[in-house]
């Protein structure tokens, strides 16, 4: 019988985007998106690999989680 409680939230591939509710500093409206990282150590010994980052968007502005 397989513990159900161990295996819980393990079906989602992937990070979950960051509540930007209060991200923006007061702009509207403020959304999660993915952007890539800047690891260029990381692209030599893995070329398929590209790293993305969560970041909150307000217009053209970027914003930390």
């Amino acid at each position: 019988m397989v513990n159900q409680e161990a295996y819980k939230g393990l079906s989602t591939l992937g990070s979950k985007p960051p509540n930007c509710k209060h991200g923006c500093g007061g702009c509207v409206p403020c959304e999660a998106i993915q952007v890539p990282t800047t690891n260029d150590h990381l692209r030599v010994q893995y070329t398929n690999y590209e790293p993305e980052g969560w970041k909150c968007k307000c217009g053209a502005s970027l914003f930390s989680p």
